[in-house]
């Protein structure tokens, strides 16, 4: 499997987070995605306390320009990119059918969540 060419992108607020016993964190996101129109969702991130990487995941639903509404799920990575800001790379899969890998950045200082969405074949 690889990534391809980009296929679109994503801008997200964070608007809440909450923690879990196991060095989790859940945060909620609320913005827009190419081709997914408005999505609200949630980021999960895990790892041993005091890591600089774990597994993320993401579900959410885009609700289309047409009144559709689709559902995604994905599985991946996060890393630690620098002072209160981190990666994400995810595999997604939608309910439409479609497959494909994000690559994001969380960013503390601006409560956001932006990336770009990539053909995965």
């Amino acid at each position: 499997m690889a990534f391809g060419k980009e296929i679109g992108d994503f801008s997200f607020k964070i608007t809440s987070v909450s923690y879990d016993g196991d060095a989790g964190a859940r945060l909620n996101v609320d913005g827009t995605a190419t081709s997914y129109g408005t999505v609200l969702g949630t980021v999960a991130l895990s790892g041993e306390p005091g890591a600089s990487g774990g597994s993320a995941s993401w579900s959410g639903q885009g609700f289309l320009d047409g009144g559709e509404v689709v559902s995604a799920m994905g599985e991946g990575t996060w890393e630690e990119l620098g002072q209160h800001k981190w990666r994400t790379r995810m595999i997604i899969q939608v309910s439409d059918g479609q497959t494909f890998a994000s690559d994001g950045q969380l960013d503390l200082a601006s409560r956001s969540f932006k990336g770009k969405n990539l053909e995965w074949s």
